[in-house]
């Protein structure tokens, strides 16, 4: 009887066993299914070029069993989209293997293609894709060469980006839906390398990467031990035209009447690594850049604020090295990230100078820090989820703050 009853136990143990084992595989699984790709291509997402009114950059991905993607384009019509009216073009295939942590390891065909002779002012559909496996057809318009225009500027999305910052992007597009591009100064996700957080950043855009053009600056958290996020080139097409070993992180677009630049301030320990050559690198590079300007507005990004609204942070360092190249030039506007609070105003640490450049940081998302009261501020604010509507007619700059719920927040003009 004994032995019968220690057979029992052994079984019903053994039973337990297989059932947690079960257990575990299966959470895994989910976890791995949420951003696993498929045939279908997901993860759409336009990008600005050099030459935004005749060309665009557009890059998805799927998975390792579609070994070739496809673009096809043709103008926007009235009714219904017809095939034989697009022209298909052969897109760029890049195998990608991501492994996060104890996370399972993910395996990923990104597709990429930049779309070239376009008509500026002029809507356009395309869907991407091969065989019998293709995006929806979206939509989108080549800016034009001139006349009025508007962009929206994001501050560090960062966390809970599924849950809390969607409804912030969606209420950027919601009230500027003909935005020309979305600007994103640096932090779009937490944990460099992580798939699952970009996943979450994809997500929470729904459908509005694939028609308005992105444009972002790395942040410290796209950067591991001073590595770029693997999926930073190969998920996003940026332009390559800023110094060697930085495409895609440190660039100019002229756009209409505007020259705007990318500094990539988080590589090589945010510019402090000792043996780097990053710092010096771009300092040439805007120089020159700056020196043979001839569009009416300039405006910078970058991911570190020049000012912090912190109080007990400032970027000092990054003045010393840049500010006088901005004012020597006579930059307009740099808009930053990284302090997870507001905080704008004209500033310069040399008064010298007769400029003074307009610099504003903002944050998106729901990480927040106070802000502290410092002299650079004419306008500060902290706990607040902000988005911002920047529009340039001729030689006016209209910038406007909003919050996650489309009250205006701050505002102010620039006139040339």
């Amino acid at each position: 009887m004994l032995c019968n009853i220690s057979k029992i136990n052994y079984y019903m143990n053994k039973q337990k066993v297989v059932l947690v084992l079960t257990f575990l595989v299966s959470t895994i699984t989910i976890i791995a299914q949420i951003n696993s790709p498929s045939a279908y291509p997901d993860r759409v997402i336009l990008n600005l070029t050099d030459s935004p009114s005749t060309s665009v950059a557009v890059t998805w991905r799927t998975d390792v069993s579609v070994i070739e993607g496809y673009c096809e384009i043709q103008s926007a019509s009235d009714g219904p989209v017809s095939r034989e009216n697009s022209k298909t073009f052969k897109a760029k295939t890049t195998l990608t293997n991501h492994l996060y942590g104890e996370e399972p390891v993910l395996e990923a065909n990104q597709h990429s293609f930049v779309l070239t002779d376009l008509t500026p002012d002029e809507k356009y559909l395309y869907r991407v894709g091969s065989g019998e496996y293709w995006s929806e057809w979206y939509e989108f318009k080549a800016p034009a060469n001139e006349g009025k225009f508007s962009f929206i500027y994001l501050g560090d999305s960062q966390s809970d980006l599924k849950s809390q910052w969607s409804r912030v992007i969606r209420s950027a597009y919601r009230h500027a839906p003909e935005s020309e591009f979305i600007l994103s100064s640096g932090d779009l996700i937490n944990r460099a390398g992580r798939d699952l957080e970009w996943h979450e950043w994809f997500y929470a855009d729904s459908f509005i990467y694939s028609m308005i053009p992105q444009v972002m600056t790395p942040g410290n958290h796209e950067y591991k031990d001073m590595v770029l996020d693997q999926h930073w080139n190969t998920q996003f097409t940026q332009p390559t035209n800023g110094p060697k070993g930085l495409e895609g992180t440190c660039f100019v677009v002229d756009h209409n009447n505007m020259k705007f630049i990318i500094i990539d301030s988080a590589v090589e320990s945010e510019l402090r690594y000792e043996y780097g050559n990053k710092l010096e690198a771009q300092k040439v590079w805007l120089d020159s850049v700056l020196q043979s300007n001839a569009k009416e507005w300039v405006i910078v990004s970058t991911h570190l604020p020049f000012y912090s609204p912190k109080e007990n942070r400032d970027n000092k360092y990054l003045r010393d090295n840049f500010q006088p190249i901005l004012e020597k030039y006579k930059v307009d506007l740099v808009l930053s990230g990284h302090d997870h609070s507001y905080g704008r105003g004209r500033y310069t640490d040399n008064p010298e100078n007769n400029h003074k450049v307009m610099y504003a940081v903002s944050v998106s998302g729901p990480k927040m820090y106070e802000a502290g009261d410092k002299d650079w501020m004419e306008r500060s604010g902290a706990f607040k989820q902000l988005y911002q509507i920047i529009t340039i007619d001729d030689n006016v700059l209209q910038f406007e703050s909003f919050t996650a719920e489309g009250k205006l927040f701050d505002s102010f003009t620039l006139i040339k």
